[in-house]
């Protein structure tokens, strides 16, 4: 059944809404803001449609050739129609717009998104599947169908010479009854390029094929889940702040921001909205995984406990601590929400708690930083507009006040939204 349909805006997931001419909702994936299509209806639900572009009749002007040959295909990118700036522009309207679903204010100071400094070739990881016929690539949007990838746009240059000639080899089909998932990661300092290899459960491995498949990589990995096998190459970045450089090395059980250089930024923003003299602060640095920014609000002078439920990952924090001299850290390997409660029944006090939750965002754990802590400043680092929205509410419920927040751009070319608030207690 076709359709024609006008797009009015482009929301979280990326698809473009439109109204049909019941006046029901109908997305469209592909489509930008303010073009005419004709639609085919794919798929009816209570309340929404999903279609398919059969044509476009009117072309938004942010319209562009996607420059890669998968698009449409590959799911992993959903914006490469549109040009850049459009991208930034949908990506602000969209954390707008989940803000005042959650009948939250606008705070003074809502700055355009930050755009990253590539808008390609900015990914240091990738995780590739591998099914069971020997197709390295990534999955079909919505299907657990293999697309066939040898060049990803959005990766680095080294990483892509390592997919290319992996793909073209025979290993992809040799490892295909065995393993189920292949990760190539680039290390930031060094160059280096590591392939990590996902078994299927109960897969027997042999021992030599790391050895193997040495031509293929700088490093080969094979993922233990028990973990008793270290890793085949760290990985490292060196960072220039405010006067201070420093290095973080992590391995690849630890999570880190795969846009390195638009994650520079964040840290800058983030250690930017502590109060202009920071040595005698107090600051909770929730999930702060390998110390991304415990260590440098450490080095301005702060005191900084941070708590993270990844092991391995506090067992790097606290050794990145100790190699920049830091002697005003401590780390805690804990649950958040169990470990707030614990500082709670202890009395403890932070002038300042900075927050990166997954992308499920804070929850309970809101409630306990507000209401239990009650600090004066929170820094809320989300990679969700949806939970962000969540979060900030029960926030203002305690009496904090959003004061300013900035849509950060850490996965350009997809419907991705990072963003950094700070709330001031009233």
């Amino acid at each position: 059944m076709e359709q024609t349909v006008v797009i009015e805006k482009v929301v979280a997931g990326g698809r473009g809404l439109g109204r049909l001419a019941s006046g029901q909702v109908v997305l469209v994936p592909g489509s930008l803001p303010g073009e005419a299509l004709t639609v085919r209806i794919t798929q009816l639900y209570r309340g929404y449609a999903e279609a398919e572009i059969v044509q476009i009749n009117e072309t938004s002007p942010e319209r562009v050739q996607p420059p890669c040959p998968y698009y449409g295909r590959c799911g992993g990118c959903d914006l490469q129609h549109a040009a850049y700036r459009a991208q930034l522009t949908i990506k602000q309207t969209i954390l707008e717009e989940s803000l005042k679903r959650a009948r939250l204010s606008l705070p003074g100071e809502f700055s355009p998104a930050l755009a990253s400094p590539g808008s390609l070739g900015y990914r240091f990881r990738l995780r590739m599947h591998l099914d069971p016929s020997g197709c390295l690539g990534f999955h079909q949007a919505a299907t657990n169908t293999v697309v066939p990838v040898e060049r990803c746009l959005l990766a680095t240059e080294p990483m892509n010479r390592v997919l290319y000639n992996l793909s073209n080899s025979d290993w992809p089909k040799r490892l295909s009854r065995q393993i189920k998932a292949i990760e190539i990661i680039h290390s930031p300092e060094s160059d280096e390029v590591m392939l990590i290899l996902y078994p299927y459960q109960g897969s027997l491995i042999n021992h030599r094929l790391p050895e193997q498949m040495a031509a293929s990589a700088d490093a080969v990995h094979v993922h233990d889940q028990r973990r008793t096998a270290a890793p085949a190459m760290l990985l490292s970045q060196r960072f220039s702040l405010h006067g201070y450089t420093y290095r973080l090395t992590w391995d690849h059980l630890c999570f880190f921001q795969t846009n390195c250089a638009q994650n520079v930024q964040l840290v800058k923003l983030a250690v930017d909205m502590l109060p202009q003299h920071p040595s005698s602060l107090t600051v909770l640095d929730l999930f702060c995984g390998i110390g991304n920014f415990t260590v440098p609000i450490a080095l301005r002078g702060a005191t900084v406990l941070g708590v993270e439920h990844n092991h391995q990952s506090v067992h790097w924090a606290e050794k990145n601590s100790r190699n920049c001299g830091l002697s005003t850290t401590r780390f805690a390997a804990a649950n958040v929400e169990r470990y707030l409660h614990t500082l709670i029944r202890q009395k403890k006090h932070f002038d300042c708690i900075l927050c990166d939750p997954p992308r499920q965002g804070l929850g309970r754990a809101a409630s306990l930083m507000a209401n239990g802590l009650a600090p004066k400043k929170i820094i809320a680092v989300s990679c969700d507009p949806a939970t962000l929205a969540r979060d900030l509410a029960i926030f203002t419920l305690h009496g904090y006040q959003l004061t300013r927040l900035i849509p950060i751009d850490m996965f350009p070319q997809t419907h991705h939204i990072e963003s950094i608030g700070l709330l001031e207690r009233n």
